[in-house]
This record gives C-alpha cells, structure tokens and sequence, in this order.
C-alpha cells in the first residue's frame, strides 16, 4: 500500500525535542516554531534553552534561559513545554533550579555535555527525576575523533546504560540518533539498559535505516519522536521507515504520552485527527 505522504504530515505528532533560545527576540523565534510545527501535524514542542560548549556557567547564568522557555510556555500555553537546562556539579544550585523550573510547569531535564550521564556528579538530579517522575533529556552521540575534542565529555550508550543501572527508575532520553558520528554504535550500547531509557530520531543526520534500526534493538516502546530544528527531516524519517502503522503511533505520539502519564499530566491537546490510536 503506498504510503500518504498528506495524511502522514497531518497526524497528530508530540515533539519532544526542540528549542527557543534565550535571545532578545526569543518572541518570534517562538511563534516561528509554532507555526513551523502547526504545519507538520506537531500539536505540542518540549523546548529548552541550553548554555553549549562544555561551558560551566554559573546558576545566575543558567537561569535566564529557564526563564525563556517559562515565559515561551506562557505565550504559547497549548503549544510549548519546557524542558529545565541545568549544569551539574554545583548540585544544590541545579536541584533548586529544577524543582523551581518543574512547579513552574515544566515537564523534565535536560542536560547537555558539561558532565556525562554517569559521573557522580549526575546523580543527585538522577535521584530527584527518580522521585518527580520526570524525564532527563541528555545532549549525546557516540562522535568522531575530531568532534570529540570539542565535546570531550559527551554522552553515549553506555553512559546512559551505566545511568540506569544505578537508577533503574530514571526516564532517560540519549537526544538525536541523527546526531552525527556512529549512531549504530551508541543506539548498541544501550541494549541492556533500563526499559526506561529511550532514544530520539531527531538529528540533521538523515541516513537511511535509523528508524527501523533503533526499533530492532531497542523496541519500539522506547523510540520517541524529536526534531531538534531538523522538523521536516525528522517527520519524513520516521513516514519513510519500514514500520507498522502501531509502531509509527508509538514513535509519534503514544510513547511521549506514557512519559507524561508517569508525573500525571496528559498532552495538551486530545488526539482527534490523522491514523487511528
């Protein structure tokens, strides 16, 4: 049966890895990516806004990116969620920041690449995600050399495996299988790791088999659907793969439903229109 290209972009999608950045015109970036996601069936963004390079910035610098993606929640209330961006290591400043971001209304972590997921220092945000229920969305990848040395401490598979050996209970998402670098690699490492560790498909790295290789490791239970700005890429990616139509519901929208149940929310909108549930 060949596949509707129109009915695919119209189903209703959760995108669970995107950003609004702390900028000055963080407004329109804001309403671009609505409107963007509006257009490709996407009915809900988890954003964050993150400090990059390996930089460990002070918490009065982490903050006012939090407060962006408060104040993006607040403009676009049926639209965005927010993902709270912490560093670890000053750890009473992150878990602060993170219980003041999640009674603010948002829905998880996300940690980039100033710590990898398994160093100790990590571990108190694990405990505190363990016991709110909440996911911890980790920049990662399982990188080329060269790339390597701008991102030394980068997370990959295993990390993420060791992670959820210690904190089984721990909702953990390895962002962006098209991330670059050997994502076969990475998406192996994390075999034997908790049922509550996910991957996303998200990435400008579009090669052929990502999709239909992450479901045959890991299952299709812990796939879940991002764009990362790559918002057309990610949704064609996941049309074109070779899956079921039950597999494609999970990828797009029931796996981020289940996450969410774990902390007792629901998707803002109700899932009314595109291939049946």
């Amino acid at each position: 049966m060949p596949l509707d290209i129109q009915a695919g972009i119209q189903r209703p999608k959760i995108d669970m890895h995107c950003h609004v950045w702390y900028m000055d015109d963080w407004e329109t970036s804001s309403d671009h990516l609505v409107q963007a996601g509006e257009m490709l069936g996407i009915t809900e963004l988890w954003c964050s806004s993150v400090i990059q390079n390996g930089i460990l910035a002070s918490i009065e610098e982490v903050r006012p990116h939090n407060d962006t993606i408060l104040k993006a929640m607040a403009r676009h209330p049926k639209r965005i969620r927010g993902w709270c961006f912490v560093i670890p290591g000053h750890f009473n400043d992150a878990l602060h920041e993170i219980e003041r971001c999640l009674d603010g209304g948002m829905i998880g972590i996300k940690l980039y690449n100033q710590y990898r997921l398994n160093d100790p220092a990590v571990h108190p945000i694990l405990a505190l995600a363990s016991e709110r229920r909440v996911p911890i969305l980790e920049h990662a990848g399982y990188t080329v050399p060269e790339h390597r040395i701008r991102q030394p401490l980068i997370s990959h598979g295993i990390h993420f495996t060791e992670a959820s050996q210690k904190y089984p209970d721990a909702i953990l998402v390895h962002a962006h299988i098209g991330g670059g670098g050997d994502w076969e690699h990475t998406v192996r490492e994390m075999r034997n790791a908790s049922p509550n560790v996910y991957i996303d498909v998200s990435g400008s790295n579009l090669d052929d088999g990502q999709v239909e290789y992450a479901l045959a490791e890991l299952g299709a239970e812990r796939v879940l659907f991002g764009t990362d700005g790559t918002m057309a890429g990610a949704v064609g990616k996941v049309l074109d793969a070779d899956l079921t139509e039950e597999e494609r519901e999970l990828i797009f929208w029931g796996n981020a439903e289940r996450i969410l149940k774990e902390q007792g929310a629901t998707p803002t909108e109700p899932r009314t229109k595109g291939a049946p549930a």
